[in-house]
């Protein structure tokens, strides 16, 4: 479901930093873009451990090692612990640990509870405790479960101290449909808990077809919560092909719908094809309304083409080309990841 990946963004965000690197390098032009090369290698003697390094071209067009990002996952009996490192070059070109990780899941027999924590090194390269993630999932009938997520942070007086809730409910009510329900709540000023959304939602599967369609309300100027997004999500999918779109309905100044729901904002679709090499290959294309003219007819804005190709035993090159609209209506590649 959508909100459960809402729900741990906070986590999820720090455990993935690695796989964000192009944002280091998002306003590099197109003729001075350099490839990026995301590398992993398996190996299991008892545990699991990935390396994936990111490497490039430094200012200068030579070839440099920009990050790394080592996990490490164990499992015994009803426990998976993971740790992740994130090592990064210096200016000087040093290897430095920048971000440490740890998720820890434990199953029980009416649910699961996780912990996720992140450290970062302080000015004396100690590690510091910065947040924390607490979720817990259990059964409330058979065809009802409940997900808590707290997240803590260090607080002025105090090592750690709740700041968010989520509480999100999922409701099996047909063997093809299921309807969620989340809100999101945090701490005000006065240490008070406000809701800042509520989800709800429905997703329908017929074979290989799902569709989830879901509304969000969010506070408005006055406090009060007010509808302010609609997402339908389609996807279908076969052997060797999975196709995915989402359009999100949002208010917007000027446009208006007549069926109620809030006018169309934004279109992603998604195709992803297996390659004969094992590997796959992605379009994406996001559709946008023109801010200077609302009322046009949506176009593309955004482009990503990404290949995901073997690079040698247990190993993956992912490599990513995003082209963006530029002032005259065209696409342009504008980075290469």
């Amino acid at each position: 479901m959508v909100f459960p990946r809402t729900a741990c963004i906070c986590f999820c965000v720090v455990i993935t930093s690695a796989i964000a690197y192009g944002q280091w390098q998002s306003d590099t032009p197109a003729g001075g873009a350099a490839p990026q090369r995301r590398m992993q290698t398996r190996t299991e003697p008892g545990r699991t451990v990935v390396v994936e390094t990111v490497e490039g071209r430094d200012i200068e067009g030579r070839p440099a090692w920009f990050e790394e990002v080592v996990t490490e996952t164990t499992q015994a009996r009803d426990t998976t612990h993971t740790r992740q490192d994130v090592f990064r070059g210096t200016v000087n070109g040093q290897r430095r640990l920048a971000e440490t990780n740890e998720s820890r899941e434990e199953t029980q027999p009416n649910g699961n509870t996780g912990v996720h924590s992140t450290w970062v090194p302080d000015v004396n390269g100690r590690l510091r405790l910065t947040s924390q993630l607490v979720t817990e999932t259990r059964s409330l009938a058979p065809d009802v479960r409940r997900t808590d997520t707290t997240l803590l942070l260090p607080g002025l007086n105090e090592p750690l101290r709740e700041i968010e809730r989520t509480e999100y409910t999922e409701r099996q009510v047909s063997p093809e449909v299921v309807r969620y329900e989340g809100a999101q709540v945090v701490r005000d000023a006065n240490g008070r808990w406000k809701p800042i959304e509520i989800r709800r939602g429905e997703v329908r599967k017929a074979g290989t077809d799902r569709v989830e369609e879901e509304t969000i309300q969010r506070p408005d100027l006055n406090g009060n919560l007010a509808l302010k997004e609609v997402n339908v999500i389609r996807g279908s999918g076969t052997k060797g092909e999975e196709q995915v779109e989402i359009e999100t309905y949002a208010p917007q100044k000027d446009v208006h719908n007549l069926d109620g729901r809030p006018p169309l904002s934004t279109r992603v679709r998604r195709s992803t094809t297996a390659t004969a090499d094992g590997g796959s290959y992605t379009v994406e294309e996001v559709e946008a309304r023109s801010r200077v003219s609302p009322n046009d007819p949506m176009r593309v804005v955004r482009r990503v083409v990404t290949t995901v190709s073997p690079g040698g035993s247990d190993e993956w090159v992912t490599q990513s080309q995003i082209f963006e609209i530029d002032p005259n209506g065209r696409l342009r590649l504008v980075r290469v990841e």
